[in-house]
């Protein structure tokens, strides 16, 4: 019996060694979209920021399909039961279903230009969080792909400050140079300076929270600094709502790390807001002129400021011409109703000397009622329950010593509603949504391990200890 037991655990040691291979594998390909996905500009591209980056994307997707299937292979492969998965996937089958009744298919399949935010790429989004919340299977895993998205919010800080000192290392396309006049914002190589703030403000939270429980000197200096890169960048992009976000996400954060963290890091805490607070004067009062600022503004979105109230106004009725499953991802600028009219006009002066598309009505749950109608943006809201209810379910266990490492849930959960609120006055873009989706997987991870002790994680069978 003994004999026959040891031949089986020989046979399985290589399909263990092969399974562990695989998910490694999964991890660091991870980690390089989260890293290199945001930070792709190409020239070869008619559009210079969005088209490469949907296309490393696609690829990235594939090569984790790969290693998904190796793996199966070797084992039964199950993605992970959560309320959080479940909401994602009745919301992606609401997509395929409004993409199926849409008002242009193959638009809402592939995406219009210059946006790429069609069918497939949100299924990529969804393949994006599962994957990594199937391959994190340990606190250091989690580690890795927290720290890549880290990396490419600050290196994108970088390019942004760089740029408001008036030297950018990437390229402006023709339509981005000649109409959002970009060049008086930062704009990193998200592709827009409000793509760029909503970048930022989704990871500066979770920055502050390593900060914050970073007990080792060096690395806390380290993600001090780091926290002062992305601000600066923020200020920089001269975008209000992204200002706002950010006060949004540090409140969120400042309640899931709870009064006993802050109280412990309150020195910290006030050495990092007084530097914060040297940077603000030292962006806003350098870079581009504000009678530039003001004028480009006028320029694009008119003297009044009301272009938002102005599009939410007018693109809402398109739900209720279309209350089920709406019009179809990406669809709006086919059959916004408003074009040529005089009030068109006066928001939008630019229209009178070249064609103004309105694409997005800068409000993402109005956006996502348009595309899906009332079904889908009920299950897009639950996505969102489901997000800030596990956020804050692991961010509360982290506190009582559950598997939290440095922090992230509740980092996690300030990134979370600062990038919400963003989004309420902008929109979805595929420079930055990777980077949310990824870290919702790794939410999902950490949520998975909170069932065990301290440093153990299930395995179906018992616990075991946790590998780096």
């Amino acid at each position: 019996m003994s004999s026959a037991l040891r031949t089986l655990e020989a046979g399985l040691k290589p399909a263990r060694t092969g399974v562990a291979r695989s998910e490694q594998a999964a991890v660091s390909t991870l980690a390089v979209i989260a890293a290199v996905v945001p930070l792709i500009v190409s020239t070869r591209a008619y559009d210079y920021y969005y088209w490469p980056k949907v296309q490393a994307l696609y690829a990235g997707v594939a090569i984790l399909g790969i290693l998904a299937l190796g793996t199966a292979r070797q084992r039964e492969l199950r993605a992970p039961r959560s309320p959080l998965v479940l909401a994602m996937g009745g919301w992606l089958a609401a997509l395929v279903v409004s993409t199926l009744l849409s008002a242009d298919p193959l638009v809402s399949l592939a995406g219009a230009n210059y946006r790429d935010e069609g069918l497939l790429t949100w299924l990529s989004y969804g393949a994006l969080a599962v994957f990594a919340a199937m391959a994190s299977t340990t606190p250091g895993r989690v580690a890795v792909v927290a720290g890549a998205v880290v990396f490419a919010a600050g290196a994108n800080g970088v390019v942004g400050i760089l740029q408001h000192f008036g030297w950018s290392p990437v390229p402006q396309d023709l339509v981005r140079d000649a109409f959002q006049k970009a060049t008086t914002r930062a704009w990193g190589t998200a592709g827009s300076a409000i793509a760029l703030g909503a970048c930022l403000v989704l990871v500066l939270p979770l920055v502050v929270s390593l900060y914050t429980w970073e007990a080792r000197p060096l690395r806390r200096v380290g993600y001090g600094l780091a926290a002062v890169l992305l601000y600066a960048a923020l200020v920089a992009t001269w975008t209000r709502a992204a200002w706002g976000a950010l006060v949004v996400g540090l409140g969120a954060w400042a309640l899931a790390a709870g009064r006993r963290r802050l109280h412990g890091a309150r020195r910290p805490l006030v050495v990092l807001g007084l530097l914060l607070a040297a940077v603000t004067p030292a962006i806003l009062l350098t870079g581009p002129p504000r009678e530039q600022l003001e004028r480009e503004h006028i320029a694009n979105r008119g003297e009044n400021g009301g272009d938002r109230l102005f599009l939410w106004r007018t693109t809402a009725p398109l739900i209720f011409e279309r209350p089920l499953f709406g019009w179809g991802p990406e669809t709006l600028g086919e059959i916004y109703p408003a074009y040529d009219t005089p009030e068109f006009r006066r928001v939008f002066p630019a229209s009178s000397i070249m064609k103004i598309i309105v694409d997005r009505p800068h409000n993402d749950l109005l956006q996502q009622g348009i595309s899906t109608g009332l079904v889908g943006l009920a299950v897009y809201l639950a996505v969102w329950v489901a997000v800030f209810r596990s956020a804050w379910i692991v961010a509360a266990a982290g506190r009582r010593g559950g598997a939290d490492p440095g922090g992230l849930a509740a980092g996690m959960l300030g990134g979370f509603a600062a990038y919400c609120f963003q989004l309420q006055f902008s929109f979805s873009y595929v420079s930055v949504a990777p980077l949310f989706w990824l870290l919702v997987g790794l939410l999902v991870a950490l949520e998975r391990m909170q069932g065990s002790c301290p440093g153990r994680r299930n395995t179906g069978g018992g616990t075991k200890e946790m590998a780096p």
